[in-house]
């Protein structure tokens, strides 16, 4: 059955200062490559008036490799970072994270601001728009409840983006531009302190991800998925690890709102830290005592990668 999408504009904007203008308008959407976006528009999750496509802005495209670290457009596509001689010779982990979103043709659309800014995702949210009529809506699309833990004050739908723990623990930064100027955030504060899956980025109403920018690398940095499938799938589980300062830390993603960061000061601490400290939800159609108990797996997998 095929599932068209509701009627839209688009704008096309050739320079940044007509993007962020545009992106000020009420509802209006960011277009990257859609990948997630257009999907959801056909659940009728999102019905926009305006699309704004990124695709044309040269501010949001092309690698520049610094004495300090590395510059990426945020518009550049996943496939394209993948491939960079840089980033494989010394941001190994992002070329790992980038090849294991989706597929290799949806590599070549989705974008790293996109995959940065990516919805958060439930199975009680990511349906057809009859289906969760069906059963009386969700809290995060029209619905008075939270099929996850029942409540009507809380969404719990979880960030499934596969470069952000990778990111986090690079020390990336991503600068964010708006009609007013622009602001340079670290990813780790990228996210709401207290997130819900309703709201769980700490950015203002018009603000646009333009350029992403990683350090030099301070040490090594491995990176896992679990999905049901090798590929299509959203992670059911996403772990980064770096052996950091004589000890270790992980961020743990696809749990949550909020990606969720463990340390310790002994590296055969973590796997049991980063154990307790998350706890999967029913936001996946996996068992969440399956994927509580491979987070302790996970992490000591990723860990021997670094030995």
């Amino acid at each position: 059955m095929t599932m068209p999408l509701p009627p839209f504009s688009l704008e096309q904007p050739t320079t940044l200062e007509a993007l962020v203008a545009l992106a000020s308008q009420p509802d209006s959407r960011i277009l990257a490559g859609g990948t997630d976006l257009l999907p959801s528009m056909k659940h009728r999750i999102f019905e926009p008036k305006t699309l704004i496509s990124i695709r044309k802005v040269p501010e949001l495209h092309g690698i520049a490799c610094l004495e300090d670290g590395v510059d990426i457009g945020a518009a550049c596509t996943l496939d394209e970072i993948r491939r960079h001689p840089t980033i494989q010779q010394r941001y190994p982990a992002l070329r790992h994270a980038c090849s294991t979103v989706a597929t290799s043709t949806l590599q070549g659309m989705a974008t790293l601001g996109g995959n940065l800014m990516l919805d958060t995702r439930c199975i009680f949210y990511n349906q057809p728009q009859g289906w969760r009529t069906a059963i009386g809506g969700c809290l995060k699309c029209e619905g008075q409840t939270c099929h996850v833990v029942m409540t009507e004050k809380t969404c719990f739908a979880a960030h499934s983006a596969d470069t952000v723990p990778v990111l986090w623990l690079a020390g990336a930064t991503v600068t964010l531009a708006s009609s007013t100027g622009s602001r340079i955030v670290a990813v780790r504060d990228l996210f709401e302190h207290e997130p819900d899956g309703r709201k769980w980025l700490a950015i203002q109403p018009g603000e646009v991800l333009t350029r992403v920018y990683l350090p030099n690398p301070a040490a090594s940095i491995a990176y896992r998925k679990v999905r049901v499938r090798g590929a299509i799938d959203y992670g059911v589980l996403l772990v980064a690890c770096q052996k950091w300062k004589g000890g270790a830390r992980a961020v743990i993603g696809a749990t949550g709102p909020k990606p969720i960061e463990v340390q310790t000061s002994n590296v055969e601490d973590l796997p049991e830290a980063a154990w307790r400290a998350v706890q999967p939800l029913n936001t996946h159609s996996t068992s969440t005592t399956w994927r509580k108990a491979m987070i302790r797996v996970m992490v000591r997998r990723v860990l021997a990668e670094l030995e």
